[in-house]
């Protein structure tokens, strides 16, 4: 699926920085209010536990919400931002068979499959179904800046609802697909070191497909991005697919807690809501 968006000009790196900057800094000041101040230390518990200097990472959480808005509405940025790991990307497609490209909701994650389409070739990105929901003022500017990441790369969208059967096809054909690995699902799996209701569509469709799968990562490293690909995971050294699941969560999970305050909120609408406290995070009604 491809969906022409309009996007304004880039500025500068510089003035990119500078925003990106002031957008963290934007998220400081949010400490002094005390409804912030809760959801991010909900957050934090939910993600990390109820750890030591607890404060110190919810104040990053807010700091890191405001930098990926930044991130998000300005699309250009999603161009040439360094891969490290591009040699194992690469190696990964040499044998001929689809790779998944997995991610969670970590950093700057947006346009993710932009970083990816730029060292492999045939790549489709599996994106949320609120993307192709025109909303109305800020939230329409945010939702065409975000599509218009893939649409100035070339990177064909495939919609989540009902993607399987679209995504084994283009595993099966040796394509690489882009999807979020941390959504609610049915599947109970030790997360983050608690027991979380996952989805398990990555590790089934990879067993299914036998598709390699490479985590991925974005970060911030200061005021510049860096992308990340871990060793890829094979399902045939995998006694099935709930055995690769497990491996892939424990592979997020150990970049998730380097930077707990850069998660998403896991209780945010749309994701586990008030499910997701210190010690599970619960399967949310209609996930």
């Amino acid at each position: 699926m491809r969906l022409v968006q309009s996007a304004p000009a880039p500025p500068s790196p510089i003035a990119d920085r500078f925003a990106i900057a002031a957008a963290a800094a934007r998220g400081l000041t949010r400490w002094r209010n005390a409804e912030d101040r809760r959801r991010s230390r909900a957050a934090i518990d939910a993600i990390a536990g109820q750890v030591r200097g607890r404060d110190a990472l919810a104040l990053s959480h807010l700091a890191e919400s405001e930098a990926r808005e930044a991130f998000i509405h300005r699309p250009w940025m999603a161009a040439g931002i360094p891969l490290t790991g591009a040699d194992e990307l690469r190696a990964a497609l040499c044998g001929g068979r689809g790779v998944l490209a997995s991610y969670c909701h970590l950093g700057p994650f947006a346009g993710i499959g932009v970083t990816i389409a730029e060292h492999a070739g045939d790549v489709h990105q599996v994106i949320g179904p609120w993307l192709l929901e025109p909303q109305r003022g800020p939230a329409e500017r945010r939702r065409r800046a975000w599509l218009s990441m893939f649409d100035a790369a070339g990177v064909p969208m495939i919609v989540a609802t009902g993607c399987f059967p679209a995504v084994l096809e283009r595993l099966r054909s040796g394509a690489v697909v882009v999807m979020a690995f941390d959504w609610p699902g049915s599947t109970e799996t030790m997360f983050l070191g608690r027991p979380a209701m996952l989805v398990s569509g990555t590790a089934r469709l990879a067993v299914e497909a036998d598709a390699l799968v490479v985590p991925v990562a974005r970060s911030f490293r200061g005021l510049r991005l860096r992308t990340v690909a871990g060793p890829p995971l094979d399902p045939r050294r995998h006694s099935g697919w709930r055995d690769l699941h497990a491996a892939l969560a424990a592979r997020h999970g150990r970049w998730i807690l380097e930077r707990p305050g850069a998660l998403e909120d896991p209780r945010r609408p749309g994701a586990w809501g008030a499910t997701a406290g210190s010690d599970r995070w619960g399967a949310p009604s209609g996930a």
